[in-house]
């Protein structure tokens, strides 16, 4: 019998090292191909993060500016504004506080929403125009307090509105709607919260009973104005239902004591809000404690930081970036 030759038994299988170099071999490429694999997804991760963070900057950005731009803007344009609520606080009021901020820790005021991260100021606007829901005038009876309306959509009594026409605009309390015939009652009194110290819509104000006060054919008639809610708008850093903080957004027009559920969320992700104020002939933007007068604040400048949904920093912990903006209140520059 012919024995085999040693080239011809090595062809019958694979030895012992031959298999573990194999063995080797495989696990080598196997961890290089597990080590791309997740090399790219740590890159995916940190790219959609770092994306997902700059959208929310910008969104923040854009959705702010909107609102600061138009502190203390009317559907009219008007420059006399009558206030006619009983003691107007600085929740109505129009001059002084068409933009204030609350600093941070300090006592929120009455109208701030009930879920305001600690730490973050509440930023406050407030305008007479809304372009979305403007109704019009159609008659206008200052002797009943009675004004005429071409809809009552949105409206509902208690409501603080805000009507115009021409350079004149007036601040009130609907005391009645009546859906039905289309008709806004805004009479004197405090059967309301804060209600009308008068029912005449003019400058300058005296409520009823005060040394001279205009008779009811005196007083301002808005026919063929424009009506609308008065917006107080805020702004704020809140905790929101996921555990995190979020920009929030509350558009608050009633009796503010009352209404202290959050606003709407805005952009997810965002821990911090920063606020300064430029004021008329000064060159220096200052923290919100250092403004006495807001109503000669003529920009606001912002800054907001968003936090990554995930881990993804070199030290095991979510990614922040910061973005600075700066904003010019149109109805305060000449």
């Amino acid at each position: 019998m012919k024995i085999p030759s040693h080239a011809s038994r090595h062809q019958l299988g694979l030895t012992l090292v031959e298999l573990m170099v194999a063995l080797v071999l495989g696990l080598v490429v196997i961890g290089a191909v597990v080590n791309l694999f997740l090399t790219n997804r740590q890159t995916y991760r940190t790219t959609e993060n770092l994306a997902r963070m700059q959208e929310n900057l910008r969104i923040a950005y854009e959705l702010m500016a909107r609102d600061v731009r138009e502190a203390g803007a009317t559907a009219c344009g008007a420059t006399n504004i009558a206030n006619v609520l009983n003691g107007t606080s600085p929740t109505w009021s129009w001059q002084g506080e068409t933009l204030i901020a609350s600093a941070p820790g300090a006592t929120l005021p009455s109208f701030a929403p009930d879920n305001v991260a600690a730490g973050s100021p509440v930023l406050s606007i407030a305008k007479g125009s809304d372009p979305t829901n403007e109704i019009h005038v159609t008659d206008h009876e200052p002797a009943s307090a009675t004004l005429t309306l071409s809809s009552t959509t949105g409206l509902e009594k208690e409501n603080i509105l805000f009507v115009c026409e021409g350079p004149d605009a007036a601040i009130f309390q609907a005391t009645n709607v009546n859906s039905s015939s289309l008709k806004v009652v805004h009479d004197s009194g405090k059967n309301a919260d804060p209600g009308n110290c008068t029912k005449c819509l003019s400058t300058p104000v005296v409520c009823e009973g005060g040394h001279g006060a205009p008779k009811p054919k005196d007083c301002r008639n808005f026919t063929g104005g424009t009506l609308l809610k008065f917006q107080r708008i805020l702004w704020y850093v809140g905790t929101n239902d996921r555990g995190g903080t979020s920009l929030y957004r509350k558009v608050v027009n009633n009796d503010l004591d009352k209404n202290k559920d959050k606003g709407v969320e805005m952009v997810p992700d965002i821990d911090q809000l920063t606020l300064s104020f430029l004021v008329k002939n000064d060159t220096t933007y200052r923290p919100i404690a250092s403004v006495t007068a807001w109503q000669n604040v003529v920009a606001v400048r912002i800054l907001v930081r968003s936090v990554s949904t995930d881990k993804i920093g070199t030290d095991g912990q979510p990614l922040r970036r910061e973005y600075p903006f700066t904003i010019a209140l149109r109805n305060r520059l000449n």
